[in-house]
């Protein structure tokens, strides 16, 4: 008697592999989820510097209302300087390196000789390693800086704007400070010192963060 046995077949198309369609899809759907996963992690990290900067900006205030109490006046600005340079005063000024002259019939706004300082340094308004800063802190506290100035989570200067001696036609209560935001990109208050609704919602100054808000 012959025994016939059923036929085995070869693999199914399913267990030969997946086709091309289906790598496509695969290859799609990573795709996507990677740059979901990036886009969250961006967004994350920005929300992580704008709350590191608005930590930074309070520091910096305080020390402006300390020097405020001191010498009687924020900080004055240059006439006409770029921001970097007034963050580089304002600097020098927090670290107790201008004072206000009023020996004279007008007030005037002057570096402190080094010769008068002690060794230990003048009386500073901020700790200096309580931010992040560009240029060169010098390795004696009785030695100005002359290039340091502090910087936000982006690396960029924050902005200060304050009047430039008691006859400017500034306006403002107080002064400005603000960090540029991501873009590095503003457009400054004007020598009044007014900063409106207009000017808050230029789309250069949209993503700004300011001291106090």
């Amino acid at each position: 008697m012959l025994y016939t046995f059923p036929h085995r077949h070869s693999l199914s198309k399913r267990q030969q592999g997946f086709t091309l369609i289906e790598l496509l899809m695969v290859i799609a759907v990573i795709l996507i989820l990677a740059g979901i996963t990036f886009g969250i992690s961006r967004g994350v990290q920005n929300a992580q510097a704008r709350t590191k900067a608005k930590a930074e900006l309070a520091i910096i205030s305080q020390g402006l209302e300390q020097y405020k109490s001191v010498n009687g006046d924020y900080p004055w600005v240059t006439e006409s300087s770029n921001e970097v340079t007034r963050a580089k005063e304002l600097a020098k000024a927090l670290m107790g390196w201008k004072e206000f002259d009023r020996s004279g019939s007008s007030v005037d706004y002057i570096d402190k000789d080094e010769d008068t300082v002690p060794s230990s340094g003048p009386r500073a308004f901020i700790d200096p390693e309580k931010l992040s800063y560009s240029g060169t802190l010098p390795s004696n506290n009785n030695v100005m800086p002359t290039d340091l100035y502090y910087t936000d989570p982006w690396g960029n200067s924050y902005v200060y704007e304050y009047r430039t001696s008691t006859a400017s036609s500034w306006d403002n209560f107080g002064y400005v400070l603000y960090s540029k935001g991501s873009d590095n990109s503003h457009v400054e208050v004007s020598s009044d010192g007014i900063l409106n609704a207009t000017l808050r919602q230029n789309s250069k100054n949209i993503d700004n963060i300011y001291a106090g808000e």
